[in-house]
């Protein structure tokens, strides 16, 4: 069928005016704030469904001619996760902004396209609840953001899974309600383990691999009486370790960043001149009733003290705006003003932390790149020392040179994590994640996605398969 037939089929179900095939529209989706490593390609169609019926006739067109699909849920996108690496139809999920709050049961039901400005504005009239919010923008999806798995600063004691049930559109057309959706007569989508496996979890860190999500249930939270951030300077990076793992197994703080900034990286952080030494800090979360925190904040200066710790005078400006980060909402994201971040987020013990952190010092002074900073969060569960870790590099994809150095830069790290051991990657971006070299873990992983998309429709080209 010719392309102007498709493109008329698509528009009988959500309207001409959602749907393009128009150069000038199709370029924007083509690239994403990684443009200089991921390859840039267009799509051949941008469609606006506003429901789930209409993606499922979507679909089912798609599935039939054998046109790619990749799901787009609100915008953000990172290291080509929706970049339509084989043309095809760009879903553009921003019109289903479908939000239900059920207070009694601490729940939120959410299309693809809330942001958390959205859902934190929806939840302004439930003042004793919050949704957790992630290292992201404001504008960032919710739903994708925890189908992913973000990271949150919360993390230390709340984890990262927050995602219930979903509902799924299957490549066939078909919808998958996951865990207590299926049961007949169920009281409520609010319950994942039962009746057999969880089968959200399947689709929950897939990259739109085998289906598209069109709502999720997720946890809210009680909001605390009293938050309160602390940063304590440390001699070096090793110093901090054990202050992080005994405020973990204490659960004395809601979340601990053990963190660290070269001078240019801090520079270019804190917006301000003339730094010359590496900064070595924890960036601590406290919460709980105003008692609690005190107690908290207590014990938590006098962990860092025997460890040669100093509370640091936190810049008035920085806390109003991370309490408003982490209170209500993901704010402002600095440490971007050289244009470009770029990160090698995986996960591993806390004990080999220092090692992570070494690693990435040398490879950067090896490639010239000067702006590290590092950071790593203990995360709930803490068995096997579960921790995340995020090297991360400003950078500016506008010299060339730059690009080739963040590349090997990239290889450098990636191969050097690998050798001192990793849990694994934190998402599965192409060319960082590779199914082959996962062993029979791989290889059930491929066929899962041959078994339910047949076709390879949805998102050729990102893991399990090439």
């Amino acid at each position: 069928m010719s392309k102007p037939e498709i493109t008329s089929k698509l528009a009988k179900i959500v309207g001409e005016e959602h749907i393009s095939d128009d150069l000038a529209d199709m370029i924007p989706y083509e690239r994403d704030d990684q443009f200089p490593i991921v390859v840039p390609h267009r799509p051949d169609y941008v469609i606006q469904p506003a429901t789930t019926e209409e993606i499922q006739q979507i679909v089912r067109i798609a599935n039939e001619y054998k046109i790619p699909v990749v799901p787009f849920a609100a915008g953000i996108n990172r290291k080509g996760l929706c970049i339509a690496t084989h043309g095809g139809i760009l879903l553009d999920m921003r019109r289903m902004t479908h939000i239900e709050i059920d207070e009694e049961m601490m729940i939120a039901k959410i299309g693809p396209g809330v942001n958390f400005t959205q859902l934190v504005v929806a939840l302004n009239k439930y003042p004793h609840l919050r949704c957790l919010t992630p290292d992201a923008p404001a504008t960032a999806s919710v739903l994708a953001n925890y189908m992913l798995r973000g990271i949150y600063p919360t993390a230390t004691r709340y984890g990262i899974d927050h995602l219930i049930t979903m509902e799924i559109v299957l490549p066939n057309g078909k919808i998958l309600d996951t865990g207590s959706a299926a049961t007949p007569n169920s009281p409520g989508p609010y319950c994942g383990i039962v009746n057999g496996p969880d089968l959200a979890k399947l689709f929950q860190a897939n990259v739109g691999t085998m289906g598209v999500a069109t709502e999720g249930r997720i946890r809210l939270y009680p909001m605390p009486e009293k938050i309160e951030i602390r940063m304590i300077r440390f001699p070096n990076f090793q110093s901090m370790i054990d202050p992080a793992k005994q405020y973990t197994l204490q659960n004395l703080v809601a979340g601990v960043w053990v963190m660290t900034f070269a001078p240019l990286a801090l520079e270019l952080f804190m917006n301000t001149k003339n730094i010359t030494e590496e900064l070595f800090a924890a960036l601590v979360f406290l919460e709980g009733t105003r008692e609690e925190v005190a107690e908290q904040k207590s014990r938590v200066l006098q962990i860092a003290e025997a460890a040669g710790g100093e509370d640091m005078n936190f810049p008035d400006f920085m806390e109003k705006e991370f309490l408003l980060d982490h209170r209500y909402m993901r704010s402002f994201i600095r440490g971007w003003r050289k244009g470009n971040l770029w990160g090698c987020s995986c996960y591993g013990p806390l004990k080999n932390v220092t090692k992570y952190y070494e690693a990435s010092k040398k490879f950067c002074q090896k490639n010239d790149l000067d702006t590290l900073h590092f950071e790593a969060l203990p995360m709930h569960p803490f068995h096997g020392e579960l921790t995340y870790i995020d090297p991360c590099v400003m950078w500016d994809g506008g010299k060339p040179e730059e690009v080739e150095l963040v590349r090997q830069l990239a290889k450098d790290i990636r191969a050097s994590f690998l050798d001192i051991g990793i849990y694994g990657f934190f998402r599965a971006f192409p060319g960082v994640v590779n199914s082959q070299e996962l062993g029979m873990y791989g290889e059930i992983w491929r066929k899962i996605k041959q078994l339910i998309d047949p076709n390879n429709i949805m998102n050729p080209g990102k893991p399990p398969l090439p």
